[in-house]
């Protein structure tokens, strides 16, 4: 689990602790609401120093206890990451399971010759993005 997470979920413990919500603490640092969001989602990766020392003002707290010592957030506070690579890579998987079950149901030839690179190569063709015509400008 990345620095960023630790972080976060220390972020996240200590605002609860100190009983301010995101927006409190955004006005006391005076940073934007955003930066607090991402933060304490982990979307936000290496915060400055001046950052750093403006939560700890807003939060009642020392810059260190921001930073030192920090424990990994127990499993499922954050969930993990849905992007359009894995989307990608569950089509393509998807395609690829399919290709495992189309080999039992039409099994070899005499010749020895599985049907799977064919089927493969069909698959494959399918995940792929289709081509889109570029508009013309006006």
């Amino acid at each position: 689990m990345g620095l960023s997470k630790n972080i976060a979920y220390r972020l996240q413990t200590l605002r609860a602790a100190a009983g301010l919500s995101q927006q409190q603490v955004a006005d006391q640092a005076d940073l934007s609401l955003s930066l607090i969001t991402k933060m304490e989602q982990g979307r936000k990766a290496d915060p400055r120093a001046s950052t750093i020392l403006a939560l700890a003002g807003a939060l009642g707290v020392k810059p260190g206890q921001l930073i030192e010592d920090l424990t990994p957030p127990p499993e499922g506070v954050f969930p993990p990451k849905k992007g359009k690579k894995g989307k990608k890579k569950k089509k393509l998987l998807a395609a690829l399971v399919g290709v495992g079950a189309a080999d039992t149901s039409l099994g070899a030839t005499d010749s020895g010759d599985a049907p799977a690179a064919e089927t493969l190569a069909l698959a494959s063709e399918s995940a792929e993005k289709p081509v889109r015509k570029k508009k013309k400008k006006k």
